[in-house]
């Protein structure tokens, strides 16, 4: 297991349920990118584990998205090309390896977004975009996709609630008075 894949799993990404089911493939994203995650790393040595997590999954959710928008035509073409010589049923066992990364790949960095205590708004933005591209390709509610991958913000706050220091002096009678 790789330094990246021992971190992640360390602040329980296994909790995704799109990461239970595809663990072999994680485990193979994060040897990918585990070099880039060790250069960041030895590169800024003050950043947070989860901060340069967060910097890596931002790039690869970016790659991700521009990779299938910008071959959104041909694979549509290959899709068509699939369900005319095979039929609409045979063809759909074919799957697009970008899209199922891409949609992972979302659900940890939203993870990742919810373990910092980030802003809901940001992360429900990103949940929105990835749904509309993926919704390209897979015929998907938009709305119902979005709140999947919303899901695993909030299992991402859960632990950012869970392992919060408590808060000391004025901040806790502040806290107490306006929650």
């Amino acid at each position: 297991m790789t330094p990246l894949e021992t971190h992640l799993r360390s602040v329980n990404v296994e909790k995704i349920a799109v990461v239970a089911a595809h663990s072999a493939r994680f485990s193979e994203l994060c040897a990918q990118e585990n070099a880039l995650f060790e250069r960041a790393k030895a590169n800024k040595p003050e950043t947070p584990i989860l901060g340069i997590e967060l910097g890596l999954f931002t790039k690869l959710h970016v790659e991700s998205i521009a990779s299938l928008e910008a071959y959104t035509d041909q694979i549509h073409a290959m899709q068509s090309s699939f369900e005319h010589e095979l039929g609409k049923e045979q063809a759909q066992i074919f799957r697009l390896p970008a899209l199922n990364d891409l949609i992972m790949i979302t659900h940890v960095w939203l993870y990742i977004q919810g373990c910092l205590g980030m802003d809901y708004s940001l992360a429900n933005d990103h949940a929105e975009q990835t749904s509309l591209v993926v919704t390209k390709f897979n015929p998907q509610d938009v709305d119902e996709l979005r709140v999947t991958f919303t899901k695993s913000y909030y299992l991402g706050v859960r632990y950012f609630e869970a392992n919060k220091p408590p808060a000391t002096g004025w901040k806790r009678w502040f806290e107490k008075w306006f929650n």
